[in-house]
């Protein structure tokens, strides 16, 4: 437990200076340039151009956090917060069923 704690503190303090870095610790290289240059782009386009300086500000901390969710958890941020209900927590989900018996014809999509 004590390494997991250690790797969790690595994971978010490279967070604090490279967005991307909980990735990259994790060994998610592809992912971890992804959300660097997600955040380089919001910098470039929102907060050193004067556009919209705070929302570029929230939108790097976004990234930053949505990185070191998905490195940690395994989920992206939307699916921790708003994603609902998945089958991997032992809920099951909701879905219709579009088995027919044999011999019956399928329903036709409307």
């Amino acid at each position: 437990m004590d390494e997991e704690v250690g790797g969790n503190a690595l994971r978010l303090a490279g967070e604090v200076f490279v967005p991307g870095a909980a990735q990259l610790v994790s060994g998610n290289i592809g992912s971890g340039i992804l959300h660097n240059l997600l955040a380089g782009v919001a910098g470039v386009a929102l907060v050193s151009t004067g556009v919209a300086p705070v929302l570029g500000s929230l939108a790097i901390l976004g990234v930053k956090l949505n990185s070191y969710a998905s490195a940690t958890s395994g989920r992206s941020l939307w699916d921790l917060t708003l994603g609902g209900t998945r089958e991997e927590d032992g809920l099951r989900a909701e879905r219709p069923s579009r088995a027919t018996s044999p011999g019956k014809p399928s329903p036709a999509a409307p």
